[in-house]
């Protein structure tokens, strides 16, 4: 490579380093990064709420269910990240399993979540059409939850990425590397965009939860090469075997929208 272009190269423009924003209370230092994330876990819930008439279910009942898929979430996403990502810390105290207000992992929030509220929704007597259009409504709020969670990440830069000159790295103090926090919210706003247009047309029972998922799946499964640091098993994150299995799931899924009737 000659001079000139290596130049052009390292000095590609990349997004300005921002430090997170705190607020002075006096009494208490409020980050953006616990805001940001609150408001994701109030408009899944509005959302949820809000949607749940228009595949049949109360709003009383969908109040219910997705109070326990968020609590469920959250337990999950805590104990798959100590789990997965944080072994050692486990070894070295197994009370850190049990507090639930640490490290959180996206994907273990979205796997216990969603498991959870299939078992919650079973005993609740959802069946059929009613368990899958429920699923709907919550596949819905998704990408607007985690584009918010995301941007909390991306403002607290606690997912690193590789040391780069790209157009989209991020500017930090000791040298430009991605920012995988900020690279997932671009996509998942960009997604969540993507359903507000489409939701001007009815659509198929199951469409949206196969939708969320083969629209971030691969996607997250590429951003993982991305990172340092995060534990890894034959080469691969945790999140990127579950991102191949909710890959996978999401394109049989969508398969078998097409031949459902138009809700």
């Amino acid at each position: 490579m000659s001079r000139s272009s290596s130049e052009a190269a390292y000095t590609a423009p990349v997004i300005p380093y921002l430090a997170h924003p705190t607020l002075d209370l006096g009494f208490y230092t409020l980050k953006a990064f616990p805001v940001l994330v609150l408001s994701a876990i109030v408009v899944q819930f509005e959302v949820t709420v809000r949607r749940a008439p228009r595949v049949g279910i109360s709003r009383d009942t969908a109040t219910s269910l997705i109070a326990w898929a968020i609590g469920l979430g959250l337990a999950s996403a805590h104990v798959f990240d100590v789990l997965t990502y944080f072994p050692e810390r486990l070894r070295a105290d197994p009370l850190e399993l049990f507090r639930v207000w640490g490290s959180l992992s996206s994907t273990g929030g979205m796997l216990g979540g969603l498991a959870g509220l299939y078992l919650v929704a079973r005993n609740k007597g959802l069946r059929g059409a009613e368990l899958v259009g429920f699923f709907d409504v919550v596949a819905f709020a998704l990408p607007f939850t985690l584009a918010l969670g995301r941007l909390g990440c991306a403002l607290q830069h606690d997912h690193l990425g590789l040391a780069s000159h790209h157009w989209l790295a991020v500017a930090f103090p000791d040298g430009p590397r991605f920012d995988l926090g900020l690279l997932e919210f671009l996509w998942v706003a960009a997604v969540a965009a993507c359903f507000l247009a489409l939701d001007r047309a009815p659509r198929r029972p199951g469409f949206w939860m196969a939708a969320f998922f083969a629209l971030y799946a691969p996607v997250r499964f590429g951003l993982d090469f991305l990172r340092t640091g995060d534990a890894t098993y034959l080469g691969w994150t945790p999140a990127q075997y579950l991102a191949v299995a909710a890959t996978l799931a999401a394109g049989g899924w969508l398969v078998r929208t097409w031949r459902r009737p138009l809700a």
